[in-house]
């Protein structure tokens, strides 16, 4: 159905996708592998003519409808490609929070799609809106209709972006990274959908990730794609378990595990110079008795057009000294909720939150949070030196300038960055960096309790494991507490020794790791568990 050959993209002067090559089959999901930066997003965008301004393709890019006819897609002109990207080839983007209008209900943007593609009459439109948003799972199709984006979960919003991409009935589906923010359990259901929607109506899918774990069980064949070329590809099956390029077996080999606690994750450049063998362990932790934070019967309700809806039910646990605490759960189970009640952005609706900290400091000095996406964490008009030194300022009046400088420099060292980096902005690092700057800027206030908030749910696996080793470096070396919040359990089962399982806003389970994930006792805990 699709055949790329000798693709090129250029920039200028420099070579972004370099003689890439592939074939994907009618009725096939072919998987499309690697890091941000790869090549992957860009090889995709060729297809329709769809890349930034500035960037050039080179080579051919052969579509084969299931009619017979056959097109070069490079240099096509504009009406064919309008006609291509609304029945031949369709488009799931990462965030449909982003690619929905957040101003338009998603029925109003599902007819719109439906009557662009040639379905004329509203009420032809409203049964084929009906009927797509069945295939996709959505049966309560008036409520969907009815609702605008953000009042959707995150699984919801992308079946209505799956629901819009088939109103064309496209021949080859491009899902770009369709399930980066979802949690575990969710990846499941997106990938089953469009593995079930592929087999069932014979469509292809190219899927894309950074996750090759995560695709294995859902795709016939993979690519692996690195600095611009593939670099590896074959059957899942035999790319998995006989990966041969050094750089699929770094990619294996990053995943955290409960069988690699204790010890430090494989990095990029460790796993392609030792194939993934790692010994180096950390430091034993010390949990001392000491409780820093301890919540009781705490609960959170929310009013909503006349409505009371419960986000968080009464929920108990502590947090002690030293401890790594893991809060793992679905989207809308009440994850975020707690970190809010715990830096006071939000009060409890009932119960209380006791803090026993020793010492006289605010509660803003002794608890920070790091968040999810360090893009929109960091003030992209502020330097470095600048966003560090106001919080040391803040939270360490003692200091001169000189002393308060030095101190910047000392985070920036401990968190595996330097002195040289004092002097730039937000946009001159990587994705991975610039968490490094979120800690360095939450070190700043000398917490004692770390709250990480999905803070590498969106990192490539390599970066993520980066940054869980300097979390676990941190929590041993400066006796910090950390309260790593996250959905996907394989994370919390390699960084936590307690882990507390949260769904539909209550505490279903919680215990000693060790405990939870040998003998988990709910169903929802055993599922989870099952996906490491």
């Amino acid at each position: 159905m699709l055949e790329i050959c000798d693709l090129n993209i250029r920039s200028n002067q420099q070579l972004l996708v370099k003689q890439v090559g592939l074939h994907i089959s009618a009725g096939e999901i072919f998987a499309l592998v690697g890091e941000s930066g790869s090549g992957k997003s860009l090889t995709c965008l060729s297809l329709l003519s769809l890349l930034p301004e500035g960037l050039k393709a080179e080579g051919q890019i052969r579509f084969s409808s299931t009619d017979g006819r056959s097109d070069e897609l490079l240099g096509m002109d504009q009406t064919l490609r309008t006609q291509y990207a609304l029945k031949k080839i369709a488009y799931i983007f990462q965030e449909p929070l982003t690619a929905l209008n957040p101003v338009q209900t998603c029925g109003t943007q599902l007819l719109e799609n439906i009557a662009l593609c040639g379905v004329s009459g509203r009420q032809a439109q409203k049964e084929r809106a009906i009927l797509l948003l069945n295939d996709v799972e959505l049966t309560d199709s008036r409520k969907v209709m009815n609702a605008y984006p953000f009042q959707l979960s995150g699984g919801q919003r992308q079946r209505v972006m799956i629901a819009m991409a088939m109103a064309g009935d496209p021949e080859l589906i491009v899902a770009d990274e369709p399930t980066t923010a979802l949690d575990v359990l969710l990846q499941d259901e997106i990938l089953t959908l469009l593995q079930k929607l592929c087999r069932e109506q014979k469509r292809s899918i190219l899927l894309v990730s950074h996750d090759i774990d995560a695709v294995s069980r859902f795709s016939d064949r993979i690519a692996v794609m690195y600095k611009g070329e593939i670099v590896e590809s074959g059957n899942t099956s035999d790319i998995l378990t006989r990966p041969q390029h050094p750089y699929t077996k770094a990619l294996l080999a990053c995943k955290p595990t409960p069988e690699k606690k204790g010890l430090y994750l494989s990095t990029l450049a460790d796993a392609m110079q030792t194939e993934g063998l790692v010994s180096k362990h950390f430091p034993e932790e010390t949990v001392g008795s000491e409780v820093l934070a301890e919540i009781q019967n705490s609960g959170k309700d929310y009013r909503s057009d006349g409505q009371t809806y419960t986000a968080l039910k009464d929920v108990s646990f502590e947090i002690r000294k030293g401890s790594s605490t893991g809060l793992i759960g679905e989207s809308g189970s009440g994850k975020s909720t707690i970190s809010k009640l715990l830096v006071q952005l939000e009060d409890a609706s009932r119960g209380e939150i006791i803090y026993d900290f020793k010492n006289k400091r605010p509660l803003s000095s002794n608890v920070q949070m790091v968040f999810q996406d360090p893009f929109a964490a960091l003030n992209p008009a502020l330097r470095v030196d600048t966003m560090l030194l106001e919080v040391i300022r803040k939270h360490n009046t003692d200091l001169n300038v000189k002393q308060q400088l030095a101190e910047a420099v000392s985070l920036l060292e401990k968190v595996g960055l330097s002195s040289s980096d004092l002097k730039k902005y937000p946009k001159q690092f990587s994705g991975g960096q610039r968490q490094r700057l979120c800690i360095a800027r939450a070190l700043a206030a000398k917490p004692q309790l770390l709250i990480c908030d999905e803070s590498t749910s969106a990192l490539d696996l390599s970066v993520q494991a980066q940054i869980l080793n300097l979390l676990k470096e941190l929590q041993i070396s400066e006796q910090l507490s950390i309260l790593m919040v996250t959905h996907s359990m394989a994370v919390a089962a390699w960084f936590c020794t307690w882990l507390i399982v949260l769904k539909n806003g209550s505490i279903v389970e919680q215990g000693p790791a060790a405990d939870v994930l040998a003998n988990p006792k709910d169903p929802y805990t055993r599922a989870m568990v099952a996906h490491i």
